[in-house]
């Protein structure tokens, strides 16, 4: 990609980038034997494509409509791109039991007070949790939550901290955040034109010392630029 003028990206070594005679740019991301092609020409694209063809074999599977476990779904006509997870979702839901579950509206229910005074305290305990597959369960749940399910973001960082040393009540918490993905399977990212709407929006809000295991408080952060929601 560097001979035929394309530069890495310094904050992902699977993303390349060229400039065009046009003033546009073309985009290539790669992962594995995965491969994305975005330009604001077709012609482009399909220069790129002959002239990696040349050194690689290579599959054209033509309009991007899923990679990675994310299904893409684009409107031409009111210019927006979804990305979700459905089907990634209901397989996960699936493997853990879940898929009967009784949905609930929020990622995790303010009666969860969660802290290491509910890690397991006697061999019994330890043992009882030694076939629940927690760390998996928070795993799948970290893949949705960094590719298209922001609002996850908050309830899995509380899980993740009992991965060592998980209990009862961890992981009814992890349930809780399955039944909130089973009433939402299908929701993701929308994003739009920016032309629009180039106004950025930002929200922050903060506990005061909720965490019970040090009292430190944590701090959300939304940015909304253009209509597309990004979390902090």
């Amino acid at each position: 990609m560097v001979k035929i003028g394309y530069k890495r990206c310094d904050f992902d070594c699977c993303v390349y980038t060229k400039s065009l005679g046009d003033g546009s740019m073309i985009f290539l991301l790669l992962y594995v034997d995965d491969m994305l092609i975005a330009a604001k020409n077709m012609r482009d694209i399909i220069d790129l494509k002959s002239l990696l063809s040349q050194e690689f074999e290579m599959k054209d599977l033509g309009a991007a409509k899923k990679i990675l476990g994310m299904e893409i779904h684009r409107d031409r006509g009111s210019k927006k791109l979804w990305l979700s997870q459905k089907g990634y979702v209901e397989k996960v839901l699936q493997r853990f039991g879940m898929n009967e579950a009784k949905p609930v509206s929020t990622p995790l229910a303010n009666h969860f007070k969660l802290s290491v005074d509910q890690c397991p305290k006697s061999d019994k305990e330890t043992q009882d949790m030694v076939e629940i597959p927690y760390a998996s369960a928070v795993g799948c749940l970290m893949y949705a939550m960094v590719c298209t399910r922001p609002d996850l973001a908050h309830a899995v960082g509380q899980v993740c901290k009992y991965m060592s040393r998980p209990g009862k009540q961890h992981w009814e918490a992890v349930k809780w955040i399955f039944r909130y993905l089973k009433g939402t399977a299908g929701h993701g990212i929308v994003f739009g034109d920016q032309r629009l709407d180039p106004l950025v929006v930002g929200y922050v809000d903060s506990d005061y010392a909720g965490d019970l295991d040090n009292r430190r408080s944590t701090t959300g952060i939304m940015h909304i630029p253009a209509n597309n929601t990004n979390c902090l």
